[in-house]
């Protein structure tokens, strides 16, 4: 599982770039259409939820703060079926994470489960992000969205996005390591009309995980709730 994380890392920042690259010939074909666009969103995830492999760490709570910088890739202008294909790229400014769970391995004590090994009661309870929780900041490097009606005020889309958190502590175990990848599945709505600012509401499967470079790995799954102010860029000039 590990390297197969690692791998749909690379290919998908190898993929990104490619698109991006590929994206300036239809650009220059097409500038009256903004291709272009900024969304400043932010969300939160609680009571992560066990996922097999994609999460062995339970109730822990992740908030998110980014700013997605989106390109236009391909278009379909014809109607009903009207859609486009962006390329997307997401800054991380801040992210936090649930205090770490004490690990217990090591202390002779028996484990309950080879993923996750951890102190009786060693996760903080109460407070949303209790003293202890694990700050970060990174990237999604390569992301793609499908957006469908995008001449409507109500165009719905479907995408996904890979990158890495380095958080300023272990997660989400104390021997686990502070860099992680992170990958997620998204589905959401932009309201308003699309040349103008509009609102974003969207939900996002997300996963972190170190991918095995560490002893443990028990990766988190968070159901992330997100909200954003969508802002088209207008075409850039010759």
């Amino acid at each position: 599982m590990s390297r197969v994380l690692r791998l749909g890392v690379l290919l998908g920042v190898l993929l990104g770039v490619l698109l991006f690259v590929c994206a300036v010939p239809l650009q220059a074909q097409d500038r009256a259409v903004h291709d272009r666009a900024l969304e400043v969103w932010g969300g939160l995830a609680s009571n992560s939820p066990r996922w097999g492999l994609l999460g062995a760490s339970p109730e822990m709570n992740l908030g998110v703060l980014g700013v997605r910088f989106s390109r236009t890739l391909a278009r379909r202008s014809r109607e009903p079926r009207a859609s486009t294909i962006e390329y997307t790229f997401d800054l991380i400014p801040l992210a936090v994470l649930s205090t770490p769970f004490v690990s217990a391995r090591g202390l002779g004590l028996e484990c309950s489960g080879a993923a996750l090994c951890v102190l009786p009661q060693s996760h903080g309870t109460g407070a949303v992000f209790p003293a202890g929780s694990a700050v970060g900041l990174g990237f999604n490097a390569a992301g793609l969205t499908a957006r469908f009606r995008p001449t409507r005020a109500v165009a719905p889309t479907v995408g996904f996005a890979v990158g890495g958190l380095l958080f300023d502590r272990p997660v989400p175990t104390t021997r686990a390591t502070r860099f992680n990848f992170t990958a997620s599945a998204e589905v959401g709505l932009r309201l308003g009309p699309p040349e103008r600012r509009g609102v974003t509401l969207t939900y996002r499967f997300h996963h972190i995980s170190n991918a095995g470079t560490s002893s443990e790995n028990p990766g988190v799954a968070s159901h992330l709730i997100t909200l954003g102010i969508h802002i088209p860029r207008p075409p850039r000039t010759s």
